[in-house]
């Protein structure tokens, strides 16, 4: 399948310093679909925030991005081994050179220790909050087991260890807006494929199948600046026990200007485009040649920062 971008949203070709910043903004709504933990400097729950006589959980964005940042990385290396340097880690770049891919492309990275460079992120995500309440009394209790299978050491002793977590719970949701500043369609391609991938969000995941679904329910492409706020959803568009999707309409239309293009499934929006069909369907590896379009639109989005940062140098 060939890929097509649109002209609007996106810039044609990698830059280091970029003086237009289009956007695209995916609109994400993440379906909890197990009990899942998102935890603060308390670690048994989540931050909280109140909007009109609900509590609810409140997640920095960067929770999910940064899983979504590994189910990256991991396509990158099935794809062809040269799309990510054999001396990269994740969080731990060894030098610029190094650190050339997709992903630092796409989410940025600062240098550590005696490195000093920087690739800024081309992806935006601020707070995210329940759209429904979160129930602190609803603790989920568990116990200190020892090898034995019980609470009793091998000294036959009692223990009194247990651990509370309050968790969101399955039903409710997190309206999530990500928004692609002067992005390349490569990069856009990249961060639809982690969104559409990744099923495991929060604390103690590894301990959990897959808790989140994640849905796009629309996508708004400007010449400036598009991004949302889910604060500003929630309190002054969205009703207790309203329809979400209503209320992400109502909060869009009220919000739009001129040079967005809405694309979705609710009125004011139109039909997704056909570009944007294929994209999801390539990103969600649904179609044959999945592999072989990702890992050539990556390949070609590498070797261009490759010359672009060579000519900086």
């Amino acid at each position: 399948m060939s890929l097509t971008y649109p002209e609007t949203g996106l810039v044609d070709s990698f830059e280091i310093y970029r003086t237009q910043k289009p956007s695209v903004t995916l609109v994400v709504e993440r379906e909890i679909t197990e009990p899942t933990l998102f935890r603060n400097s308390n670690n048994d729950r989540a931050e909280t925030q109140q909007f009109g006589d609900q509590l609810h959980a409140q997640v920095n964005g960067e929770k999910f991005t940064s899983k979504e940042r590994l189910t990256g990385l991991d396509l990158l290396r099935s794809l062809d081994d040269e799309l990510v340097d054999d001396e990269y880690t994740y969080n731990e770049p060894a030098s610029l050179e190094e650190s050339i891919n997709v992903g630092t492309l796409t989410y940025g990275l600062a240098g550590t220790g005696d490195q000093d460079f920087a690739i800024k992120s081309r992806v935006i995500e601020g707070y995210t909050y329940t759209t429904d309440e979160y129930d602190l009394m609803n603790k989920e209790t568990r116990n200190a087991v020892y090898e034995s299978g019980t609470m009793r050491t091998d000294e036959n002793e009692q223990s009194e260890a247990l651990f509370d977590y309050v968790k969101v719970q399955p039903g409710n949701s997190l309206v999530h807006f990500i928004t692609l500043e002067a992005a390349t369609g490569p990069m856009l391609l990249y961060a639809l494929h982690n969104v559409l991938n990744t099923g495991r969000y929060g604390a103690r995941e590894t301990r959990t199948g897959r808790n989140v679904r994640n849905e796009v329910r629309a996508v708004i492409l400007g010449g400036h600046d598009t991004s949302l706020s889910t604060g500003e959803l929630l309190m002054e568009y969205h009703e207790n026990e309203a329809c979400i999707g209503e209320s992400i309409a109502d909060y869009i239309e009220a919000v739009r200007r001129t040079d967005w293009e809405v694309y979705g499934e609710f009125e004011g929006a139109d039909d997704f485009p056909e570009w944007y069909e294929n994209l999801e369907a390539v990103a969600a590896r649904e179609t044959d040649d999945a592999d072989d379009v990702l890992r050539e639109e990556f390949d070609r989005l590498t070797e261009a920062a490759i010359d672009v940062f060579t000519d900086d140098d």
